[in-house]
């Protein structure tokens, strides 16, 4: 017996000391920061930085389309030339005796200015641009919305997961607790005679087994909880403290309340953002099939010119003569070597292959759902179990002390019941979680609660 207790004490000791050194943090004394799951929420989407880089990249997707409109638009430009002469200008003319000789004409200075406006009448290309840029920013919409989705999504797996290890540590605290109490009444009935020194040494082997169990919990718990304020967007993330006021929603059923799987699938088609984006990016190949094949046609312009010029040998010599001219230009390319069929086909190709990826994606997204369905279904089917067992692990946990108290049960039953008792409510813990994590899930395969609400994606639980 003196040995047991003094190997308890240096263990007791040990775990003292880790948990000191696991359990306190820079944030403690501080007041905790009460936390929601929506709140969790609003916060990750305001300071996400990838959520931020695609707001830019939508800003710069409606510069693109204000580009695009800008080539149909006309286009005025402003040019003014000066001219010093420092040998004038000659052109050859041939005398009366047959010799050219060299004439000088113009000024020393020469100063032009003149304003050109050109409007383009017909390039398919340009009409055609202008329909693919906005396309583009509406990919660029949909991007933001199924990166907002992926941040709800890893903010609730994050907070389910920081709830599972705080129910986690109360199970192991709940042990401990009742390790405890069992130490005290058989040291009671040991002092008194009733009970072996074995029982005894057993209930405080139980109690010093379960206080590292707890300090793996508690710091499993602190690491849950870190790994959710990085997603929160916490730059010094010992500098703030959590307090999760969330809880777990368990199903208000046996029966499902999902969508069938043909209703979900219905609602991935309509409203899925991956899909959706890819979608419009097919758009976006066709319509680079009809601009490459715009090369083929002819592009035609209204131009008009004012001009106003003067040349003289001083400054103060400049007589201004205005000039103006309009008329129509026709371009066309006849032949470029074969390059604009070659890009018309790599556009086609580029279109077909987008076609294929939709496809391709609408199929893994069902088989996705169908699997998330049935994990929804799996762990609703043991919560409602769990809970039964949980009743009656309790109710023999209870027969267990009663009946070791009154001399007739054994130290090894308590034991048996407290643990068969651990492990139920922690089965229970992991298929409420399942539950939730598998909600969540559907809930980003259908593409619900984010939406887009102008240039921004918002998340309406």
């Amino acid at each position: 017996m003196k040995n047991h207790h003094r190997f308890y004490r240096g263990g007791g000791a040990i775990v003292a000391l880790a948990a000191a050194i696991i359990g306190v943090s820079p944030a403690q004394g501080q007041t905790p920061q009460a936390l929601s799951l929506n709140e969790a929420i609003t916060i990750a989407i305001e300071n996400n930085r990838d959520l931020k880089m695609a707001r830019l990249e939508l800003e710069n997707a409606d510069a693109q389309v204000d580009e695009a409109l800008g080539n149909a638009y006309p286009t005025l430009d402003l040019n003014t030339r000066y001219t010093r002469n420092i040998k004038r200008p000659v052109f050859f003319f041939p005398g009366e005796d047959g010799i050219v000789r060299p004439i000088e004409i113009g000024s020393k200075n020469a100063l032009t200015a003149d304003l050109t406006l050109q409007q383009i009448l017909f390039n398919s290309a340009v009409f055609t641009g202008v329909g693919t840029s906005k396309i583009y920013a509406q990919i660029s919409r949909q991007q933001l919305r199924t990166q907002t989705a992926d941040v709800v999504l890893n903010v609730k797996q994050a907070y389910y997961a920081a709830l599972m290890a705080k129910e986690v540590l109360q199970v192991n605290e709940a042990l401990q607790a009742n390790a405890q109490a069992n130490y005290n009444n058989t040291k009671v009935l040991y002092d008194a005679g009733l009970r072996a020194e074995f029982d005894a040494i057993r209930a405080e082997v139980a109690v010093a087994n379960q206080q590292p169990l707890v300090v793996q919990a508690r710091n499993n718990y602190q690491a849950a909880l870190d790994g959710l304020k990085l997603l929160l967007g916490y730059d010094n993330i010992t500098q703030v403290e959590l307090e999760l006021t969330g809880s777990f929603v368990r199903p208000a059923s046996s029966g499902g309340t999902e969508p069938t799987l043909e209703q979900g699938v219905e609602t991935i088609l309509e409203k899925n953002p991956q899909l959706e984006t890819l979608r419009l990016a097919t758009d976006v190949n066709k319509e680079l099939i009809a601009i490459n094949r715009s090369e083929y046609l002819p592009t035609i312009a209204l131009f008009g010119t004012y001009k106003y010029e003067a040349q003289a040998d001083a400054f103060s010599d400049f007589d201004f003569q205005p000039t103006a001219y309009a008329g129509l230009n026709l371009s066309l390319n006849l032949y470029n070597g074969g390059k604009t069929e070659a890009k018309v086909g790599q556009a086609q190709i580029a279109y077909d292959k987008s076609r294929y990826q939709v496809a391709q994606v609408a199929a893994l997204l069902k088989t996705q759902l169908e699997a998330t369905l049935r994990n929804i279904d799996y762990a609703r089917q043991r919560i409602g179990a769990g809970q039964r067992t949980i009743e009656q692990a309790e109710r023999a946990y209870k027969i267990a002390t009663t009946a070791y108290k009154a001399g007739t049960g054994t130290q090894l039953e308590i034991n048996d019941a407290d643990l068969a008792l651990a492990q139920a409510k922690l089965n229970q813990l992991n298929a409420v979680y399942d539950y939730n994590v598998g909600v969540a899930q559907l809930e980003n395969l259908m593409g619900e609660h984010v939406v887009l609400k102008g240039d921004n994606a918002e998340y309406q639980p």
